[in-house]
């Protein structure tokens, strides 16, 4: 990365670094501000920023799972600190790119995947001039950004092999263990309880929805790990114990969404291996879209509004999944309550929408009372619980036809990848990856979390991850050509 001067040795940063502590150390104390205090570790974290961007990255995927929601004026929020780690890597990055051209592949910007990519942010960007509060959008948009350029573009240069992404994975994997050992230690108190888990995992995660979902889509990858060690050695003891907690603490969530893309990935294993996954996405697709004109018609959708007294929650797991098939549910029924308010939204603004970030702010307008659960007062501020709708609903049909073809080229490119590579460890590897983005999609389906920290890093990540395996693989052909 950005190297120092040829004349800075370590010690000579050693005494620097001393001098400054020991300054500022005796200025606080003298003037009892301390705050000094703060300066020298963070004049030490921008030295090691600038040294070695690494080093930022790989911190800032230890905090994924270790970052809290703090609330801002205004009903703003971020994630702390991942948010600003997030930024503060968008901004390293784009020195070290000038500084480094040798080290940024430029084809990595050619792939399709990074195309449809580009086109879907280019549109984000667009449709801000027709949002319908311009300030919320904007914010949006920004941090969509920031998203893209460090967990693509900074994603691309750092874990360029499998041995990069090994030290990746345990930089998650161990703060996870942790939330997990917190959430459940927490819980226990309670019996495991279903009336009490959607809090048990605070201040780490919001609800017991994000916190499941993060679990499911690292499972894939504990697999892919257990592979890497010997049989009987303490690491594959130690990432057997770890993959069993993974799935104990993923079914003690509770989260149908989660259960439903585990088994989803599992079922994805031979469809992929069969090159049949692309097939079964656009499948999947036409059949969505045929349901979603079939409940709009003559507005055939109101024959299944739930009963308002009947659609409660239910503080028993067995209850709360009878329910679920009874539609009595209340979580299910608010989120076709969010549904119902997206589509009619989308009518009102069918080609640009109401601007990226604007749902929450607009959708209680186009709610049908019918469809109103006890919850709807929705003091969560939370969106559609369905990542395409929301696309539609705040891009319009442009933004939702254009991330439609981004998720077609990673399902068919995922594919072509994954057949292509011929080392049978990466193979795994891409396998993993593949699984991943599937349990994310699967979760989109029934959530926003897209957006977040949590999921939407792992999200780009892969999806880096998928366009340098592309680049080996193309490599290494054309050695072989050429030979």
């Amino acid at each position: 990365m950005l190297s120092l001067k040829a004349n800075t040795t370590p010690l000579n940063v050693y005494y620097v670094f001393s001098a400054l502590m020991l300054c500022c150390g005796f200025v606080s104390i003298y003037t009892e501000t301390y705050y000094l205090l703060l300066i020298p570790p963070a004049i030490l974290f921008l030295f090691l920023s600038v040294i070695d961007m690494r080093f930022i990255y790989f911190l800032l995927l230890v905090m994924l799972p270790l970052s809290t929601e703090v609330a801002l004026p205004n009903g703003f929020a971020t994630d702390f600190p991942t948010e600003m780690l997030i930024g503060g890597l968008m901004i390293l990055f784009i020195p070290y790119v000038l500084s480094k051209n040798n080290e940024f592949d430029i084809r990595f910007l050619k792939n399709p995947i990074i195309f449809f990519l580009a086109l879907h942010l280019a549109w984000v960007y667009f449709d801000i001039i027709f949002s319908s509060n311009l300030f919320v959008s904007l914010k949006y948009s920004l941090a969509k950004t920031w998203y893209i350029v460090t967990f693509v573009l900074v994603t691309s240069v750092v874990i360029r092999r499998i041995e990069d992404f090994r030290k990746a994975y345990w930089c998650i994997l161990l703060p996870l263990v942790f939330v997990i050992f917190y959430t459940l230690n927490r819980h226990s108190h309670s019996g495991f309880s279903f009336e009490t888990v959607n809090t048990m995992m605070l201040p780490f995660f919001r609800n017991h929805v994000s916190y499941a979902c993060t679990i499911a889509q690292v499972i894939p990858f504990t697999f892919l790990a257990i592979t890497w060690y010997k049989r009987g050695s303490k690491k594959r003891n130690l990432l057997i114990f770890f993959l069993l907690l993974l799935l104990a603490a993923a079914f003690l969530a509770y989260t149908r969404s989660a259960w439903l893309a585990l088994i989803t990935a599992l079922i994805a294993i031979p469809i992929i291996r069969m090159r049949l996954l692309k097939w079964s996405t656009i499948i999947g697709f036409a059949a969505a879209i045929i349901f979603f004109v079939y409940m709009g018609y003559h507005n055939q959708y109101l024959n299944y509004a739930p009963e308002f007294d009947k659609t409660i929650y239910h503080p028993e797991l067995g209850d709360h999944l009878a329910s679920t098939f009874e539609g009595h549910d209340i979580s299910s029924e608010e989120r076709v309550y969010r549904w119902v308010a997206a589509v009619r939204m989308w009518m009102d603004k069918p080609i640009t929408g109401y601007g990226p970030g604007n749902f929450y702010n607009f959708y209680r307008g186009y709610t049908v009372n019918s469809f109103q659960t006890y919850v709807s007062e929705n003091l969560e501020r939370s969106s559609v619980h369905n990542y395409f709708l929301l696309v539609l609903t705040e891009q319009g049909i442009i933004g939702l036809i254009i991330f439609i073809l981004f998720t077609l080229a990673i399902i068919i490119n995922g594919e072509r990848i994954y057949h292509q590579t011929i080392d049978r460890g990466e193979r795994k590897y891409i396998l993993a990856i593949l699984l991943c983005i599937i349990i994310i999609y699967v979760n989109t389906f029934l959530s926003d979390l897209l957006e977040t920290d949590k999921i939407g890093s792992f999200f780009f990540i892969c999806i880096a991850l998928l366009v340098n395996q592309d680049l080996k693989n193309k490599q290494l052909k054309a050695k072989e050509l050429s030979a």
